[in-house]
């Protein structure tokens, strides 16, 4: 019997890519996609890359009924809004949003007072190639965030080996202006974002805390993170560049040898090299849709500095794409079904 889900906040840029892995997925069956704005439209009304993938329509967010999986699409803060009921209607619960990535105190901190303290604990935070042991079983989880999903992909091997010092370490993340959302703004109306190439957040971007967050869950001691986010003309992807320095003397081949060893065994994380491939650096167009997340190593190790540059689809990996590795995982299936999507070239 297929597992029934139904998706919360479905007609939006992420909402679309959760219906389109979920929809043809062999032991998934959606059974409601809900919106505020397209209630009693089709799928396909507002998500035209659904066309012929069935006839199911939009229903209010009020009427969501029971389910066995929820995935949650809505904005930030709005799931917290609707959890006392959201929570009693479905066995398990796969969160998008920020709502539930953080502990209280650093929720209050990035995003002001949490107002339900009390469920956070019951979240795992759906990293799989870190966390992937809490998943099995789990009925909540927080999906990271893009950007700091690409830089902990990058960073995590290299704090978990002693690799890298934890008191100085810098993610610079590009990102298409699809992280933005389907609601436009002036920043993202197209005349302003066409050909942007500006750094919008040089300091107190909020997943500062997430990526420090998460690091010290994994490694035990609290690193100082430097990060920052630039807009760049592209739709989708990301590229995030993490510049550490070495604990003590290392070789290229060294890093190469710990970030290789970590993901060995994970489907969806590759390590580029350069005697391997005429595009040896990771960029975001070969995986545009895809649920992969490249990675390439540069060492100078003259100056003691560590890159690794990590390329994903934000709206795939950096979303929904890992919210179905996610839900695979919780309900003991193979964590690749459902993610054959190999992506294209050239785009």
């Amino acid at each position: 019997m297929s597992v029934r889900v139904a998706v919360l906040g479905a007609a939006g840029y992420t909402g679309g890519e959760v219906l389109r892995l979920l929809l043809p997925h062999p032991a998934l069956e959606v059974v409601q996609a809900t919106s505020g704005q397209f209630a009693g439209k089709r799928l396909d009304f507002s998500h035209p890359h659904l066309r012929g993938m069935g006839t199911l329509r939009y229903t209010p967010h009020d009427a969501l009924a029971t389910c066995d999986v929820l995935v949650s699409c809505l904005p930030q803060g709005e799931l917290l809004q609707r959890w006392p009921k959201v929570c009693r209607l479905a066995e398990r619960v796969v969160d998008l949003s920020a709502d539930f990535r953080l502990d209280a105190e650093g929720h209050a901190r990035w995003y002001g007072k949490h107002p339900r303290p009390e469920d956070v604990p019951a979240f795992v935070y759906g990293l799989p190639e870190w966390m992937g042991e809490a998943l099995p079983g789990a009925r909540h989880v927080a999906i990271p965030g893009c950007m700091a999903h690409a830089g902990l992909l990058a960073l995590l091997p290299l704090l978990h080996a002693g690799l890298a010092r934890p008191d100085l370490l810098v993610v610079d993340a590009k990102t298409g202006s699809s992280g933005g959302g389907s609601a436009p703004d002036r920043a993202s109306h197209h005349p302003e974002r066409a050909n942007a190439l500006r750094c919008y957040k040089p300091v107190g971007h909020r997943h500062t805390g997430e990526l420090e967050g998460v690091a010290e869950r994994v490694t035990g001691q609290r690193p100082t993170i430097h990060f920052s986010a630039t807009a760049v003309a592209g739709v989708r992807g990301i590229l995030a560049t993490v510049h550490a320095f070495a604990a003590r003397p290392v070789d290229e081949a060294e890093v190469v040898r710990a970030i290789a060893t970590r993901y060995r065994e994970k489907p969806f994380v590759r390590l580029l090299r350069p005697s391997a491939s005429l595009s040896p650096f990771p960029e975001p167009g070969p995986l545009l849709g895809t649920n992969h997340c490249d990675l390439a190593v540069d060492v100078d190790a003259e100056r003691g500095r560590i890159v690794v540059n990590a390329a994903i689809d934000n709206l795939v990996k950096g979303a929904a794409g890992t919210a179905v590795h996610v839900l695979n995982l919780m309900l003991g299936r193979p964590e690749a079904e459902g993610l054959g999507f190999r992506g294209l070239h050239p785009l």
